[in-house]
């Protein structure tokens, strides 16, 4: 019998997508949730696919989740999550973020990356941050309705990055508020930081600034 291929998977998955499978979020948009995906992978391939999910506690007192999506023993796809949890159930949630964004990234989404489960969260976190302030926010750090260009190398995108933090990070004196005005900018550019994820360099340079910036808030607070 023939091996079931990734590439079948994907058409079979799409194709048997049907409009009452999409839930919907604010805007009307409709998105798969995560449960709906694992179970799909995990009826198509059984025993050949693995999900691990690794979690690290960072100084800020957020998670960051990484989700690998292995099939036959290679992983396909990562999946990245990062927040403050401050409400009960944020870290399974967040957990499952990161599922959704690897299994969205190895081609098991309907026409979106990001997962109903991270839009909810998303907009639980707009819906808490006054409009005013974000739109005053987006204009002094310079990036309201844009996008980091594409660029010849991974570097030079985590360059860009980096410097939307330090900007966002300007004369801030909370960790917690630094973070939840990054979450906004990270859905924008998740092609961006998933790219970065790809580069184990460049994530470390991306991750060594947050904790610095973290650090340079906290002695400005002090």
């Amino acid at each position: 019998m023939k091996e079931r291929s990734l590439r079948d998977a994907i058409q079979e998955f799409k194709s048997g997508i049907k409009k009452s499978d999409f839930i919907k979020v604010k805007g009307n948009k409709d998105y798969l949730s995560v449960p709906y995906r694992v179970n799909f992978v995990r009826g198509y391939f059984g025993d050949r696919l693995q999900i691990l999910t690794e979690s690290t506690e960072l100084s800020s007192g957020s998670f960051k989740f990484v989700s690998s999506i292995i099939l036959d023993g290679k992983c396909i796809s990562n999946g990245e999550s990062k927040q403050m949890h401050t409400k009960d159930k944020d870290f399974e949630k967040s957990q499952s973020v990161s599922i959704g964004r690897g299994l969205s990234f190895a081609g098991f989404m309907g026409s979106e990356v990001a997962t109903a489960e991270e839009m909810e969260e998303f907009i639980r976190t707009d819906e808490t941050f006054d409009d005013k302030k974000e739109v005053g926010l987006n204009a002094v750090i310079g990036v309201k309705d844009k996008k980091i260009e594409k660029k010849k190398s991974i570097k030079e995108i985590a360059d860009e990055w980096i410097g939307v933090m330090q900007n966002a990070a300007q004369n801030e004196t909370s960790v917690g508020r630094f973070e939840k005005n990054l979450n906004p900018l990270r859905k924008e550019y998740l092609s961006e930081l998933h790219q970065i994820n790809s580069d184990l360099i460049q994530q470390q340079r991306v991750d060594q600034e947050e904790v610095s910036l973290h650090k340079q808030i906290t002695n400005r607070k002090k």
